[in-house]
């Protein structure tokens, strides 16, 4: 049975964090437009500590990092379809990852007095573990979506073969027996 919300989430976060990648290395102009696409104004003296180009590329490599694990969960709930324990490591490997990132950035940014920084750090926490929540939900409503189906499968299967049952009785009425009488006799 596919996980649609958990695939659609994924996907989302993967392409999320792949795009915050591209914005931090190919930003233009010296501005860190990964930052501002979180809702962080940087300017005055901290875009130069977020400008240089080692600070940069550590922001790309952790953005790269969950962008990587993101895409291998979603391609791993594509291959694995009956043995999700592997998708579901990876899945929890990328929120770690991405949750990591946002507490560095959470630290670094209060360290430096960030503005806007609590409040764009809070609301993708928040996404982050809503989605994180939505996606256990779903995974622990598949047994029971199987049981249940299983229980009905099962219902069903007895109730045919008890309808079966009943018309071999009732036709065995009418065929005559080996020795010549009739099967109700006997």
């Amino acid at each position: 049975m596919p996980r649609i919300l958990t695939l659609f989430l994924v996907l989302h976060w993967a392409v999320l964090f792949s795009l915050l990648a591209g914005l931090a290395v190919f930003g233009g102009k010296g501005s860190p437009d990964s930052l501002t696409f979180f809702g962080i104004d940087m300017s005055g003296a901290e875009i130069v500590v977020v400008s240089v180009p080692l600070m940069k590329a550590a922001l790309s490599f952790g953005f790269a990092i969950c962008s990587v694990l993101f895409w291998w969960a979603f391609v791993t709930f594509f291959v694995s379809s009956e043995n999700r324990g592997a998708a579901d490591e990876v899945l929890r490997m990328a929120f770690a990852a991405a949750s990591g990132l946002m507490t560095m950035m959470l630290l670094v940014g209060m360290v430096k007095a960030t503005p806007g920084l609590l409040p764009a750090m809070a609301a993708h926490f928040a996404a982050l573990i809503a989605s994180y929540v939505a996606i256990r939900s779903e995974q622990r409503l598949e047994p029971e979506k199987a049981q249940v189906l299983t229980q009905e499968q099962t219902r069903l299967a007895a109730r045919v073969r008890a309808i079966d049952a009943s018309k071999t009785v009732r036709l065995s009425r009418f065929v005559p027996a080996h020795d010549g009488s009739r099967s109700f006799d006997r």
